[in-house]
């Protein structure tokens, strides 16, 4: 089965484009995340190609005041990975590794959008992220994540928003690989590690650099994924040693009310990241978590639909809530002293016992 990305020099196998290896969860997937420095306005967007199910799915959302608005869609994929649109929603790559645009042409429930982001540095490739369950594969992927500024325009709520490149940051990312898609397996296999998510990770926008933190953590509170990198204006890339991070929750919710990370750099120096969440942004308005738009699931050849969320709107935990990113403001302490200011995306997911913060059971709070 040929396809338009074979006529492109880009072959890691004798097999044509088509054909992405053995495991039925190989996915391909565009994020992009976008806030006004003033905190009224966050969007979101992805797009998934999942080869062996032959789908591709797309979700656009923005939080504009109190309510988010979220558009998700849904195709057939036909075996061809170069046409990045799913019904009203499409990527476009203006040059790759800095400039990339999405487009959001709706009619029927009124949200749309062109807006582009530009790249502030040299996308950051992640260490390999390998996860297994006994024997099975849970997670292996490669993931590359960019900050930038935006500009263009959205329209949701009846509402216009202008984006510009001095009040609208955010982050994109590319990641590939095997995590889970579409419908579970109806036989799972025999379980050697309990079902538990702890996960946190803080893009930010400071004055003359950026910085990248993520963690996973298991129900012991033992690390299994790490990274804190740096990035200044001038391109000096730094990556910071002995990473940790403490976290203070909202009284009876498992959302983030504050942290901190610690860091140093290869002589020792010491960082500290403050950060301060703010109003919060519901990830399955662009497909996780959700159970009527989850990645992967066949929706039929062409498929839209739209639902709304009262963002804040209490602390509930279940699948339209539970994975939440954050506007941000950061505060980054230098190993000198000196402190910059900044912006920034806290994202947390936190499912299951986490004995370090006192969580026993899948959605306890102490």
């Amino acid at each position: 089965m040929l396809s338009k990305a074979d006529d492109y020099p880009i072959h890691q196998t004798p097999d044509p484009i088509a054909f992405s290896g053995t495991d039925r969860n190989f996915y391909d997937r565009y994020f992009f995340n976008g806030y006004t420095t003033d905190g009224k306005v966050f969007f979101a967007a992805a797009l998934g190609v999942y080869p062996h199910l032959n789908i591709m799915d797309a979700g656009f959302a923005v939080r504009i005041g109190d309510r988010q608005y979220n558009l998700h869609t849904s195709r057939h994929l036909h075996m061809e990975r170069m046409d990045t649109q799913v019904g009203p929603i499409r990527v476009e790559v203006v040059e790759p590794l800095k400039v990339l645009r999405v487009i959001v042409d709706d009619s029927e429930y009124g949200i749309s959008a062109d807006i582009t982001i530009t790249g502030r540095h040299a996308p950051i490739e992640e260490p390999r992220n390998t996860r297994r369950n006994g024997p099975r594969i849970v997670q292996d992927i490669t993931r590359m994540t960019q900050l930038g500024r935006w500009s263009g325009w959205i329209k949701a709520g009846g509402q216009t928003i202008t984006l510009n490149e001095t009040n609208t940051l955010g982050t994109r990312d590319r990641s590939w690989g095997v995590r889970h898609i579409g419908l579970r397996d109806p036989q799972m296999p025999v379980v050697t590690q309990e079902f538990q998510v702890w996960w946190a990770w803080l893009p930010a926008h400071l004055e003359d650099r950026i910085v990248h933190f993520f963690v996973n953590e298991d129900g012991d509170g033992k690390v299994w994924n790490l990274g804190a990198v740096m990035v200044r204006d001038d391109g000096a890339v730094e990556h910071l040693h002995g990473a940790q991070m403490d976290m203070e929750f909202v009284p009876g919710t498992r959302f983030p009310a504050s942290a901190m990370v610690t860091a140093q750099d290869e002589t020792g120096g010491s960082y500290r990241i403050d950060i301060k969440p703010h109003a919060r942004f519901y990830l399955s308005g662009i497909g996780y978590m959700n159970p009527e738009w989850s990645h992967g699931l066949n929706k039929g050849p062409l498929a839209t639909g739209y639902d709304e969320i009262e963002s804040n709107a209490g602390a509930k935990h279940g699948p339209s809530t539970e994975h939440a990113q954050a506007t941000s403001t950061v505060k980054l302490t230098l190993p000198d002293g000196t402190v910059q200011n900044g912006h920034g995306c806290f994202e947390s997911l936190v499912i299951g016992r986490h004995t370090p913060s006192g969580f026993t059971s899948m959605f306890d709070v102490p």
